[in-house]
């Protein structure tokens, strides 16, 4: 590797360390946390628990919540933790989630997103994807193994689960039923799948999300190849790690 990409990309890491630690970029999570919603849900455990609401933090009531939601996960066991929540509070622990996820790591900042920009074409430049289509291939499958944070920016860069209005402090209702849910999208054991068919019309590829076939942006769950290199021409002509770090937000 360069000297110049050695620099590009500790660039890069550095914008993206400095964004996920910088309270203004995410204001609407912060914003949400000490809103109308969550006091709610502080108070009716302060109540159950019989402490009083100043001891109530915003970490025990996290813990609180997702010590209910492994223990349910992994084994399938809906332990005292999970009496302390209702549906509708545990629709409101869902939301904060989902919140601080998409303003670190999925549409709220470019610079999340454009991260993958690297794993993209990784993707793309893969012997089935490559330009001349040589059959037979040598590579018939390839799996790569990483963490929902990886998979979070990949999805948002290909403009999947993408809702009409974003995800702020003051639109919890509205987002009730919103396309970027995590727990549905990113649960435990999540994968991304892209296959290159064969067809009497020409190549198609489709994409899919925990073994669901899922459309890209205007097009069909199964487009002509051709339709997706359109689709991602931009992305498609190269990363440029310097340009992404010169990003404020």
């Amino acid at each position: 590797m360069s000297l110049q990409k050695d620099i590009s990309l500790l660039c890069f890491l550095k914008m993206f360390v400095l964004l996920l630690n910088n309270k203004e970029a995410v204001v609407q999570v912060t914003l949400f946390e000490e809103g109308p919603e969550m006091s709610k849900v502080h108070q009716r455990l302060s109540d159950q628990l019989q402490i009083p609401y100043a001891n109530i933090t915003l970490g025990s009531v996290e813990a609180a919540y997702y010590l209910c939601a492994y223990e349910f996960s992994i084994l399938g066991l809906v332990t005292p933790w999970c009496k302390l929540f209702d549906r509708a509070e545990a629709q409101v622990m869902d939301y904060a989630g989902d919140l601080g996820l998409y303003w670190k790591r999925g549409y709220g900042h470019e610079v999340n997103y454009m991260s993958s920009c690297v794993l993209f074409h990784n993707l793309f430049n893969l012997q089935p994807f490559n330009k001349d289509y040589s059959f037979p291939v040598s590579e018939v499958v390839n799996v790569q193994v990483g963490h929902a944070e990886t998979l979070i920016p990949l999805m948002t860069l290909l403009g999947l689960f993408k809702g009409k209005i974003s995800l702020d402090a003051n639109n919890f209702a509205e987002n009730l039923h919103r396309p970027f849910n995590c727990s549905k999208n990113v649960p435990f054991a999540a994968n991304l799948m892209a296959a290159l068919w064969s067809c009497p019309d020409g190549f198609r590829l489709q994409f899919r999300v925990n073994e669901n076939p899922v459309a890209l942006p205007g097009l069909s769950y199964s487009p002509l190849y051709e339709e997706v290199k359109k689709l991602y021409a931009d992305l498609l002509q190269g990363c440029n790690e310097e340009e992404v770090c010169r990003m404020s937000n």
